[in-house]
């Protein structure tokens, strides 16, 4: 998907946002080239009125090039 972004709809970057307790999908993100870029504190108000807070991620365009070559061999 994000070379789909990237070299098919020129995208200039793709964020990710994760639940800032969900570590694993946080890891993963990271694990894949992912910036922490900010979180969002209390951003989203649940059914059972809890406050979201979300973890912001980016890869920008950039950066692509490195990422696809370093985690995904070159795809």
């Amino acid at each position: 998907m994000l070379q789909y972004a990237f070299e098919t709809l020129k995208f200039d970057k793709v964020e990710f946002r994760v639940d800032e307790r969900n570590m694993a999908s946080r890891k993963a993100v990271e694990k894949i080239g992912g910036t922490l870029e900010g979180i969002l504190r209390k951003n989203i108000l649940m059914r059972d009125s809890f406050k979201r807070s979300y973890c912001c991620y980016g890869i920008l365009l950039e950066e692509w090039d490195i990422i696809k070559t370093k985690f995904f061999n070159g795809f």
